[in-house]
């Protein structure tokens, strides 16, 4: 598999950025190291416009704009862009308020149907990953529906499969956090909104770029609000400014949200969170404490840390997707990423420092002649 530099990797990715996908190529993990293993996007791409096979290649022209992508990236590398989540949420609350349940559907599912007033749409079902998902009952929705029917005959219908996985994630964690909301996926439009449609069509001569544009319109005219104010304060990304010879670490605004909208659910009945996108991290005894893993992590789970003589890293549940770079990057193999957290630390944020080594314990900085004398005195104790 091709090595691809950060240069190179912005240029390409770049290709997709347009309407609906924005390009943040820095927190790509196959930027940050290049013994990452991470093909997500690529996996999820349902016109083969994202592949890894031997390096990256991206053809703009299949780039359907469906936002699978983003949907899948863990790190924020990829995310939509119009409209972006923020601005997605922010139609998700007015519908759950108002209507007490949301919709979701694309163009195809309502052509035909009369205008899109009773729905939230979207280019695709594929751009609704859980945050979304779970913000929608966060905001007091009693059912969220994604109206598939359209999926069948859709050219890019492998799309389908990262919204029924997304759906799956999102019905995972309501039922942890005790929420009698459940997002199911049906083939028609449910009758009560089709009752509540206009009689205006969206017209067959309706393009993708006209279908964007029109939504981001309409996003304004409703009273688009940032992020951070559609849910708390930690609905927006944090972005810290990476320090001389450090790599730029974001925590990426799905992320963010999905934090704001559990924390609306309240205090859940289980103590661990088992859904996909969760991990704990630890070491083995392989460790050298080099900290490696904390320099390449994209979203700030870990960092590097040193207190009284002891050299490790903090480990923040909360803020980590398990993108598996700590993992790929560990040239000892001794990073151990466990699926699931414990949802006291995701909720509260909480910092646990796992310490390595000693301060003045690094192996990699001793000369050969140090070496051979610590073998030699090692052998002569034993």
């Amino acid at each position: 598999m091709g090595l691809v530099g950060l240069p190179e990797l912005m240029e390409i990715l770049s290709r997709l950025e347009g309407q609906a996908v924005q390009v943040q190529a820095g927190q790509c993990t196959r930027a940050r190291h290049r013994k990452s293993t991470c093909t997500r996007c690529a996996d999820a791409c349902p016109t083969g416009a994202i592949s890894w096979e031997d390096g990256l290649v991206v053809d703009a022209e299949k780039c359907t704009g469906c936002g699978a992508c983003a949907a899948v990236c863990p790190t924020g590398a990829l995310a939509a862009a119009s409209p972006s989540d923020g601005d997605l949420m922010t139609r998700v609350r007015e519908m759950a308020s108002e209507k007490g349940q949301v919709v979701f559907a694309c163009p195809r599912c309502i052509e035909g149907n009369g205008d899109a007033t009773g729905l939230v749409t979207v280019a695709c079902l594929a751009q609704l990953h859980e945050a979304i998902l779970v913000g929608a009952a966060a905001f007091g929705a009693r059912a969220v529906v994604l109206v598939d029917g359209a999926c069948r005959e859709c050219p890019q219908g492998k799309a389908r499969d990262v919204a029924v996985a997304s759906v799956g994630r999102a019905n995972r964690l309501l039922g942890a956090f005790g929420s009698a909301t459940r997002v199911t996926m049906q083939g028609t439009v449910p009758p009560e909104v089709l009752a509540a449609l206009a009689q205006s069509t969206l017209g067959d001569g309706l393009s993708r770029r006209g279908f964007f544009s029109l939504l981001a319109r309409e996003t304004v005219r409703l009273g688009a609000v940032t992020v951070d104010t559609v849910l708390s304060s930690r609905g927006q990304a944090e972005k810290q400014e990476p320090k001389k010879g450090e790599l730029p670490v974001a925590l990426p605004a799905k992320r963010a949200l999905l934090l704001a909208a559990l924390k609306r659910l309240g205090t859940p009945p289980t103590a661990r969170l088992d859904v996909e996108g969760w991990a704990t991290f630890a070491h083995t005894e392989a460790c050298t404490g080099c900290q490696m893993c904390a320099f390449f992590c994209p979203t700030g789970a870990l960092a590097k840390a040193e207190d009284q003589g002891k050299v490790g890293v903090a480990f923040r549940a909360s803020a980590c997707t398990a993108c598996g770079l700590c993992v790929d990057a560990c040239y000892q193999n001794a990073v151990e990423l466990a699926a699931g957290a414990d949802v006291r630390k995701i909720l509260d944020d909480v910092v646990e420092y796992d310490w390595m080594r000693g301060a003045d314990e690094a192996p990699w900085q001793r000369s050969a002649t140090d070496k051979i004398a610590k073998s030699i005195l090692e052998s002569l104790e034993l």
